[in-house]
């Protein structure tokens, strides 16, 4: 078919003036030229070309229409309206002939010039293979539909009809096959683009019916499971799946198809074509403007086919949009360019400057309000055919009243015509104006365009221009909107650049008649409002439109960091509320400032794409922290809504799409936040006394319905609100009253109290978790030294006093974990009881709002993130039953494991019982593992509940319950809240049996641990008692060494149970069994310590303090060995000295505890300064000689002592170390007065005289 038919209103063809575009028309003055412009393609329709490209076009625009209209019908009208707008597709797609006798009529029509018509857009034929395929599909596929489609209708009259339902089944199932065989068809293999407009209306059925699939399917009979599937599957062939492969798809063969575009020549020597190119004497000069047309033909002609139904397939998705409770406006807001008509005398352009001239880059929506078109007077000497000049432009942006005026297009004139386009009102527009354009062309005067003419509904003709001779043409652009869906908003031209300058030819912007000039949010409480970011007034600080990817329906918005975007929206003026959320993309994690008239609504951004190319996925959504309401008493209807980049987290452009107003019953609301109250309320008690508590009623619940109750509205129930209140303050008491644990909320300020819980340094109570009532617990990882590798872990403990217990009864351990990274939970009486490690996901994700007290506000709606789905996992050898009770390696459930199951229970078969949360293998003492097990969570993890039984109490042994939580590694973390031990039911039958023998188990471990600690202690008592002269530990022996002192310090640390084993390695320590005697006896060796130091006049004679007090030479060293420290010399040059003031009337005993390794022989001299001199020597055979050295006896093998007298004759002596080769070890060097043997200064509390 002939490329040059006018398809649609804002589809002009290229002439330039010789002869009208249409092929039917005649000379002006004709009846053609008296019709509207949808008589007359009405006609062309009908007559003997039988079909126009204006049929597949319309055809396009149509679907949109009904399916954009389809989307605004919400609830109890949804099913009706998708069986109308899936019959008005059908009818549209296979229209039926005018008369059924009609001959030859070829039923699909509409899809053979879908095909031909891109053919023609790209000048390449279909293969004959692919064609002949894809129309073998259509009579199957529409059988398919038609089926269903009846069907679908019976079943909207009767949806409980078994018969009906059963029907439908079929025909859905039927008529999916179809659609899926015939996309496979329509996507022949090199044959994509010929074949994309086919493809887009089959996908578009696939999605329809698989949207009605998802929304209808349970109604219709299918399973839960098989409706799922419909919505997305592991196959790729739900709704969800196919939305970005369709989408993707078709945007990437329609961009393949512009590329082929841009190379397209016209054939100017093709006089049908193009008629006004026949007399020219240089055809070329039209060359570069009718290749701008082939390439504007097919943008624009593909976007009515391919992207504009592309751009609706979002609002199918229903996780977004609940077709069955909302409703969707939507809006497109892409423009497309009628092809150009002017002049050809002036200045040659390229197609590339054409296209520059033409079209805006992209740009907030405009409207064109008027046009005043400049007049050269002939007084000026313009010829006759320049006195067109130029056109200013008045227009403004969507929403805001405020018009831009005088953008001038060409050359200003003294004179003109002014031309009211569109006036602006709060009236829809396609009900108040229909504008048409018709351009006249003089074929005696060089192809000018020298009049415009607006036709307005009202009867009413504007124009500017001169009147024409008989003999003109005229090229028509016909904006009918009410039929065509198209406005004008802007016109410009290349500008010839002459003494006399004028636009040579125009080419008019239109965008869709869907895209309102008001961003009026719908009057519906079932209606979500979408806005396009690009109907802004306004964008400041570096935020710009960047062109779109042909799937949003329209260009985007991108926000530079500090960058904002304003758009003014209008309100219906009710009481109602609104979330809005925002579809955007961004590379990064980030937040969004949202604010309407003031009120801030701040949006978490999670990243979407890479920041390479936009795609559908590429898209995502992002909801506002909290809902919008709008007061008609306090605000007005147009409010101001921004969005801001502000918040420097990133610096990295958002990308917005729209904007989405979604209304919220707030009647509904409130009742359902009563209802909800009241339910989590007397859930929490055991009767309507209210005076009991639930047994599995936990702590966290009576904080959260209170959270609940704070939410329930003062304004509408106010009453039932205050007795919820005191019901659930009556509920926290109790709570607190049976709860064994000390502040197990952490609210109390004495938490960490006397009575309280013991905790290790920085962990801390806070209150900036929202996902917690209050105060919880923050327990950050462990410490490590920076002086050593110790790793110290982090802590809190306390013990239940037995004075609180009963004998033989079980307690419920349980609290709430908001985040834990290898948490370990011990409880115990008889051993470790419950040992579990709790690694609880953070993924709870609240963001709540503040209130003006800088408290969160819990009853606005918050932003919350849900948590994956759990599965039963155990990290240790253990496999999962499926009841998420774990087996070891025989196939047996572990005997130490406890649960909140009841005695007497199923439970307990074999005698067995296994954790409610998965413990999979329980660290009794008794056992050889050192590890916890892991806490599976299989209902929910971050809630833990476990069981402890006692046996008979015991108050003189007060061995209590024991309540501890620790983090030993450095990553670790937890956020803690509501630990309780409460009381839950004496044991019987079963249970009392194991908790007796498994007490008679303790009590003989017991045993064995006191023998072990008698041995231990009676071995310590018996190397620290020669030490000291007196039972008063305050002198002592003259013969004490202190490899003696450091055997008895060794000795005690060798006493067992003297830290908790859970926190043996805790700082500071957690006492264990044999604490106090320890520390007792550590005070005792502390104090031989000092004594020893007092009485030796060697300093750091012990070398504790390494080097300190000693001159030494490069290269010696003080090494760690065993329990205390040695000085090294490991060559024959190096040295060490120290010396000392002594009394030179005094003698003095030298005495050195060291080892020589090797050949050779150390030295330890003694010099005065009176040149006498002492020395000590070593070898390797001390230890196997017998004379005056003496075996140390202590834990350093091989080190001998040996003592020398010394008379020095002057104050001041000189002690040096030395060796001749090999390795000599000192570990001490003790200088003490013979005349002060007996003198108090062996007293603890005395001093060297000096």
């Amino acid at each position: 078919m002939n490329q040059n038919y006018n398809e649609y209103e804002i589809l002009g063809t290229s002439g330039m003036g010789y002869q009208s575009r249409y092929p039917l028309a005649k000379e002006p003055g004709s009846e053609l030229q008296q019709m509207s412009y949808k008589d007359w393609m009405d006609r062309c329709e009908r007559g003997s070309l039988a079909i126009t490209f204006k049929s597949v076009i319309t055809t396009a625009l149509d679907i949109t229409s009904a399916i954009l209209g389809a989307a605004k019908s919400p609830k109890a009208k949804v099913a009706r309206a998708a069986v109308q707008v899936l019959n008005a597709v059908i009818k549209l797609l296979w229209p039926e002939p005018e008369k059924p006798s009609e001959p030859a009529y070829d039923i699909d029509f509409i899809w053979k010039e879908l095909i031909e018509r891109v053919e023609i857009l790209i000048e390449e034929k279909i293969d004959q293979e692919a064609y002949n395929a894809a129309i073998g599909r259509l009579s199957g596929l529409k059988r398919a539909l038609n089926l269903y489609q009846i069907s679908f209708e019976l079943w909207v009259e009767d949806e409980n009809d078994p018969e009906l339902q059963d029907d439908i089944r079929t025909r859905f199932t039927s008529a999916l096959f179809e659609l899926v065989t015939t996309i496979e068809t329509f996507k022949y293999n090199g044959q994509e683009l010929n074949l994309l407009t086919v493809f887009v209306q089959a996908a578009d059925f696939h999605l329809m019916l698989l949207q009605q699939g998802v929304m209808y399917g349970v109604r219709w009979g299918f399973d839960q499971r098989t409706v799922d599937s419909f919505y997305q599957n592991d196959k790729g062939e739900g709704l969800k799946n196919l939305l970005p492969k369709y989408s993707d798809y078709a945007t990437y063969w329609y961009g393949e198809g512009l590329n082929k575009a841009k190379n397209l020549k016209a054939n100017l020597s093709d006089t049908v074509r193009y008629p006004w190119a026949a007399n020219l004497e240089d055809a070329s000069v039209l060359q570069e403007l009718e290749d701008w047309n082939l390439y504007n033909d097919y943008r624009r002609d593909m976007t009515i086919l391919v992207l504009d139904l592309v751009a609706v397939w979002p609002t199918y998705d229903l996780h977004y949009y609940d077709n069955g409770n909302y409703g969707v406006q939507s809006e497109l807001t892409r423009s497309i360019y009628s092809q150009a008509v002017g002049n050809v005398m002036g200045t040659v352009f390229t197609k590339e400057q054409y296209e520059v001239s033409f079209v805006r880059p992209p740009h907030l929506v405009t409207w064109l309000e008027e046009m005043f078109v400049h007049i050269r007077d002939k007084e000026q000497g313009a010829p006759i055919e320049a006195e067109m000049a130029g056109i200013s432009l008045d227009y403004s942006y969507s929403g805001w009243d405020n018009t831009v005026y005088d953008i001038l297009q060409g050359y200003p004139a003294t004179g003109g015509s002014q031309i009211r386009v569109l006036a602006k009102s709060n009236v829809i527009i396609q009900d108040q104006e229909k504008n048409r354009a018709i351009y006249n062309t003089d074929i005696q005067h060089d192809k000018l365009v020298d009049r415009f003419v607006f036709y307005q509904n009202s009867g009413e003709v504007n124009y500017a221009g001169r009147d024409n001779p008989s003999s003109y043409k005229t090229f028509a652009w016909d904006t009918d909107v009410t039929n065509y869906s198209s406005q004008m908003t802007w016109i410009n031209g290349p500008v010839n650049e002459g003494h006399f300058g004028y636009i040579q030819a125009y080419a008019p912007e239109w965008i869709p008649v869907s895209c309102e000039p008001f961003n009026k949010i719908v009057d519906a409480e079932d209606v979500i409002t979408q806005i396009p970011a690009v109907k802004a007034r306004e964008l400041r600080y570096g935020a710009r439109v960047i062109k779109g990817p042909g799937s949003t329906g329209g260009d985007l918005v991108s926000i530079a960091p500090n960058g904002l975007c304003e758009l003014y929206v209008s309100f219906p003026n009710v009481y109602r509320m609104y979330q809005v959320r925002i579809h955007y993309a961004c590379k990064d994690q980030t937040q969004i400032n949202l604010n309407i008239g003031g009120t801030s609504l701040d949006i978490e951004l999670q990243p979407t794409y890479s920041g390479v190319q936009l795609t559908y996925d590429s898209f995502d959504y992002a909801t506002s922290k909290y809902s919008y309401i709008f007061y008609p008493d306090f605000y007005d209807v147009a409010q101001i809504v921004s969005l801001g980049n502000d918040f420097g987290t990133t610096q990295q452009d958002i990308i917005i799409d729209k904007i989405e107003f979604i209304p919220v019953n707030i009647f509904y609301e409130v009742e359902q936040d009563l209802e909800k109250a009241r339910k989590a309320v007397n859930a929490l008690f055991t009767s309507d006394a209210k005076n009991v508590l639930q047994l599995n009623g936990t702590d966290y619940a009576v904080d959260q319905a209170a959270n609940l109750v704070e939410c329930v509205s003062d304004e509408f129930h106010a009453q039932e609100k205050m007795i919820l209140l005191d019901q659930v303050k009556v509920a926290k008491r109790l709570s607190r009253a049976r709860n064994l644990l000390n502040y197990g909320d952490f609210e109390s300020p004495d938490w960490s109290g006397e009575n309280g819980w013991k905790t290790s340094q920085h962990v801390h109570v806070a209150s900036n978790n929202p996902i917690f009532k209050g105060r919880y617990l923050h327990m950050p990882g462990a410490t490590s030294s920076q002086f050593s590798n110790n790793v110290y872990p982090t802590y809190v403990y306390q013990k239940v006093d037995e004075s609180k217990l009963k004998s033989y009864t079980r307690y419920l351990v349980r609290g709430f974990v908001g985040n834990s990274k290898d948490l370990e939970l011990l409880v115990e009486r008889y051993g470790k009881d419950v040992h579990v490690e709790l690694d609880v996901p953070n993924d709870i994700q609240y963001s709540l709002p503040m209130n003006e007290c800088g408290e969160f506000d819990r009853c606005r709606p918050v932003s919350y993130k849900a948590g994956s789905h759990h599965t039963c996992t155990c990290k240790d050898t253990a496999s999962l039953y499926t009841d998420c009770q774990c087996k070891d390696k025989v196939n047996r459930p572990s005997a130490d494991v406890y649960t909140n199951i009841p005695t007497g229970s199923a439970g307990y078969a074999n005698g067995f019982h296994a954790h409610k949360s998965c413990g999979c293998k329980n660290n009794d003492i008794y056992q050889k593992e050192t590890h916890p097990h892991k806490s599976c969570g299989c209902k929910d993890p971050h809630v833990f509940s476990y069981h402890i039984d006692t046996g008979c109490v015991d108050q003189e042994e007060n061995l209590g319950l024991w309540f501890a939580l620790k983090i030993a590694s450095e990553k670790g973390v937890a956020n803690i809240d509501n630990l309780e031990i409460i009381e839950a039911q004496p044991l019987t039958g079963e249970a009392l049996a194991r908790v007796k023998k498994r007490e008679q188990k303790w009590k003989h471990e017991m045993v064995n641990r006191r023998l072990e600690t008698e041995k231990a202690v009676q071995a310590a008592q018996g190397a620290i008692q020669p030490l000291f002269t007196n039972a008063q530990y305050n002198r002592l022996q003259f013969e004490t060494l202190f490899p003696q002192i450091v055997r008895a310090e060794w000795l005690v640390q060798q006493i067992p149970y003297v830290h908790h084993p859970f926190l043996s390695e805790a700082l500071p320590a957690v006492p264990g069994m044999n604490f106090e005697i320890a520390q007792h006896l550590l005070a005792v060796i502390r104090n031989a310590h000092a004594l020893y130091e007092g009485r030796n006049l060697v300093r750091n004679g012990t070398f504790s303090s390494g080097t300190g007090s000693w001159h030494v030479s490069e290269g010696v060293k003080v090494q760690p060995l065993q329990n205390t420290s040695v000085l090294v010399l490991s060559e024959w040059n190096h040295e060490a000295s120290q010396q000392l003031r002594i009394d030179p009337d005094r003698g003095y005993v030298l005495r050195v505890t060291a080892r020589k390794e090797g050949p050779g022989k150390g030295t330890v001299t003694m010099s005065d300064c009176a040149a006498y001199t002492e020395t000590l020597t070593f070898t390797s055979c001390d230890y196997n000689t017998i004379g005056s050295q003496i075996m140390t006896g202590g834990t350093l093998s091989g080190f001998v002592t040996k003592t020398l007298e010394i008379f020095p004759d002057t104050d001041c002596i000189r002690i040096d170390i030395g060796e001749t080769e090999g390795t000599f070890k000192i570990e001490s060097v003790e200088l003490i007065c013979m005349e002060q043997m007996e003198n108090h200064l062996y007293d603890m509390a005395g001093n060297l005289e000096e």
